[in-house]
């Protein structure tokens, strides 16, 4: 089945790879992109003349943050982006099937695709808004932190195109439970793993033996609220190990969700990292552990997996769709800072345990690595839920 699909996105991440498929695929109308087109990751394959540039306000919001200018100016143009980016998507709808849009950037074309015969999917790379908007604020309550600050209609545009789109793409199971929770209809959601990062597949050197090397605990990503990082400190903190440490790569936000809490002996914290600098921080820890709160899907476990590093995160970090809990890794509850604690103690009591979860590990990366594994395609994944619509 032949459809022309009308992609539209305010940044790159996994996005410029879903429009690459849809060119490969002979499916793609038009890629509306609102990626800033200068400073690095600028570049963009040509896409045959179809992708069209809608970047002027969201550079201007990349520049307020970068300038650390008030919240209310940043979340307004982040808003203001994604209602031009809506804009641009309009004036390039004539001759589209199917619109799919980010989250926010898509409600009035997506009402003028179906008027004239379309369809429409909106793409959640996080939870519902509503499961995140509860979630970090819990987090803030008990944190003693202000509340998070929300862009009241922005967050009210997100509910309304998950009601009136035909279709929701999502990336892993917990996604897909927070819209389930919320009484969508399971045929109205697409699910679609993220193909993971993996930078440096098979890196990983063998195991040391454990009789006196130090326990390495790694953590990478930025230390806010909604990642948990505080309940992996606690852990640490916990730990009746003498030779241990805590490795934590990322910027520290504000709030960090750290606020009050007393640093321990051992914890490192490394700032942003990248090429062979993070590669070491990999390759010289024993185990990964991402204690997300809410996520999409966490990239990096596909890092840690390529250094054969067994991996310890919630079921928030939609890690579900990547490991195997007891294979890989183990997957705990968030905010479990006793059951991280235990999984830490018997990686160090149970040496064998250990390196049979960091050999399932490597495997895991090399075959997520390998360009010939079976990884589903969008454009399969369309094509197919458009032929189940129209058979209904």
């Amino acid at each position: 089945m032949s459809i022309k699909v009308l992609y539209c996105s305010p940044n790159k991440s996994h996005h410029d790879g879903y429009a690459e498929q849809l060119q490969k695929a002979g499916m793609l109308h038009a890629y509306i992109s609102g990626f800033p087109r200068f400073g690095s990751g600028a570049g963009f394959p040509p896409f045959d003349g179809r992708l069209i540039r809608a970047d002027a306000i969201q550079t201007a919001y990349i520049a307020s943050l970068k300038a650390r200018l008030p919240w209310r100016v940043s979340a307004e143009l982040s808003y203001r982006s994604k209602l031009h980016i809506d804009r641009i998507c309009g004036k390039q709808r004539k001759g589209a099937d199917l619109f799919l849009h980010y989250s926010g950037c898509g409600k009035t074309t997506a009402c003028q695709i179906r008027c004239q015969g379309g369809r429409s999917i909106v793409e959640a790379v996080n939870s519902h808004v509503q499961t995140q908007s509860e979630i970090l604020g819990e987090e803030h309550r008990r944190l003693g932190l202000p509340q998070p600050r929300l862009h009241h209609q922005e967050f009210q545009r997100r509910v309304e195109e998950y009601e009136q789109a035909d279709g929701i793409l999502l990336p892993s199971e917990f996604v897909r439970r927070s819209f389930l929770q919320r009484e969508f209809p399971e045929e109205k959601l697409i699910k679609l793993p993220y193909r993971p990062r993996i930078f440096f597949p098979g890196s990983r050197p063998p195991s040391q033996p454990k009789g006196g090397a130090t326990f390495r605990i790694l953590y990478v990503g930025s230390v806010q609220p909604r990642k948990g990082v505080r309940y992996l400190i606690e852990a640490f903190s916990s730990l009746g190990i003498q030779d241990k440490e805590l490795w934590i790569v990322g910027a520290v936000s504000n709030p960090s969700g750290l606020e009050g809490l007393r640093i321990p002996k051992g914890v490192f914290f490394q700032g942003v990292l990248r090429g062979d600098e993070l590669a070491h921080a990999y390759a010289s820890s024993d185990v990964f552990c991402l204690p997300s709160l809410e996520e999409g899907m966490a990239l990096v476990i596909g890092e840690a997996l390529s250094f054969g590093l067994p991996v310890v995160t919630t079921p928030n970090s939609g890690a579900e769709d990547l490991i195997t809990p007891g294979r890989e890794g183990v997957i705990v509850p968030i905010r479990d800072v006793e059951g991280l604690s235990g999984i830490f103690t018997r990686m160090v009591d149970e040496p064998q345990w250990l390196d049979e979860l960091a050999l399932n590990a490597l495997s895991k990366g090399r075959d997520l690595s390998n360009p010939e594994s079976q990884w589903p395609l969008l454009p399969v994944i369309l094509s197919d839920w458009v032929s189940r619509q129209q058979s209904m």
